[in-house]
């Protein structure tokens, strides 16, 4: 009976993290750029350990939290400093450790013409080094599909200032969730070239997100996981039941 109740605690562990995320997704669904989180269980006993050490009862756990890298939706903007990657790619950024990567576009120049994200983190050039505008009047600012940043002055007279860092990272199992939508880069991973991306200008990529998924989610997890609560309240039943039955012996 302690292997039971033990094997449904863990479930009812599992699904209540498995909320929390679907949680996290809803509230992140106006996010720009947000990528979704998910998870996925695993059984912890395997083989004959499930057999022999636990009469057949297992215990479930969440095995892993990833990221869903699928692109998202873009909506039109018209600001010249909103930016989308239509394609597998990433922008570069600066971040307090090093170099960080993010799919949120909604870019800003600061009082000393430098490129930032809305959070203040430089973007980088191909060069790994911070983007300055010279002129800070963002109605002359035309980026082209390659991420080129060019000015153009009254005559129509194309200037290029820098050119955005757009890459693709090997294996994105390696990306690490960080915050503001951006991810790092752990040891095994590796930047690579990009193919078949665009840039697009006044435009920006929303999350990935299906509200209506993430409601049926979390629809399952939370009746699966009051199906484990009342398999806990009907074991403390029957453990008090033969308490009862032990003193009248």
């Amino acid at each position: 009976m302690v292997s039971g109740k033990y094997s449904a605690l863990s479930g009812a562990i599992a699904r209540e993290q498995a909320i929390g995320n679907v949680s996290n997704n809803l509230a992140n669904i106006s996010t720009t750029g947000y990528r979704r989180s998910q998870v996925s269980f695993e059984a912890i006993l395997r083989g004959e350990r499930q057999t022999k050490e636990a009469a057949g009862i297992n215990y479930s756990r969440v095995s892993r939290n990833f990221s869903d890298f699928s692109e998202g939706p873009m909506r039109q903007t018209e600001d010249p400093l909103n930016f989308a990657i239509s394609g597998d790619g990433f922008f570069k950024i600066q971040g307090a450790k090093g170099p960080l990567y993010t799919r949120r576009g909604d870019f800003k120049v600061n009082a000393t013409g430098v490129l930032t994200t809305s959070t203040n983190l430089p973007i980088l050039d191909e060069g790994n080094s911070q983007i300055t505008i010279p002129d800070t009047n963002v109605n002359k600012i035309s980026v082209a599909d390659d991420g080129t940043i060019s000015l153009i002055d009254p005559k129509g007279t194309r200037s290029e200032v820098g050119k955005m860092a757009i890459v693709a990272i090997n294996d994105k199992k390696k990306l690490t969730r960080e915050s503001d939508t951006a991810f790092a880069l752990a040891a095994g991973g590796a930047e690579q070239p990009t193919e078949n991306i665009r840039v697009v200008q006044g435009s920006l990529e929303l999350a990935n997100i299906n509200m209506s998924s993430e409601l049926t989610q979390m629809i399952d997890n939370y009746r699966t996981f009051e199906t484990y609560h009342k398999v806990l309240k009907s074991y403390v039943t029957i453990g008090d039941t033969q308490d009862e039955l032990g003193t009248l012996a």
